[in-house]
C-alpha cells in the first residue's frame, strides 16, 4: 500500500480539511519538510494501547525507516 504524502507547506495550509480527511477515511498522512518524513497525521484510535499502535505504524512504513537507515 502506498502511503499518502504531503508537503509542509499544503498540510499547514490545508490543516483543517486534511485531518477532516484523516479521520473521515482512517488513513495517515505522512507530511514532508525539504522533501523528507516529517511527521505523520493519523486518526485517533479508541481502545488501543501504545504497543499496538506503535506495532502498527512501525509495520506500515517499515520501508520509510529502511530508507532512512542508509
Amino acid at each position: 500500500m502506498a502511503a499518502l504524502t504531503m508537503g509542509l507547506a499544503e498540510a499547514k495550509n490545508n490543516f483543517s480539511r486534511l485531518t477532516a480527511e484523516v479521520n473521515r477515511t482512517g488513513k495517515s498522512v505522512t507530511i514532508l519538510k525539504n522533501n523528507k518524513p516529517w511527521v505523520v497525521i493519523q486518526p485517533a484510535r479508541e481502545n488501543s494501547n501504545a504497543t499496538d499502535v506503535a506495532v502498527d505504524f512501525m509495520d506500515e512504513y517499515a520501508d520509510v525507516f529502511e530508507e532512512l537507515a542508509k
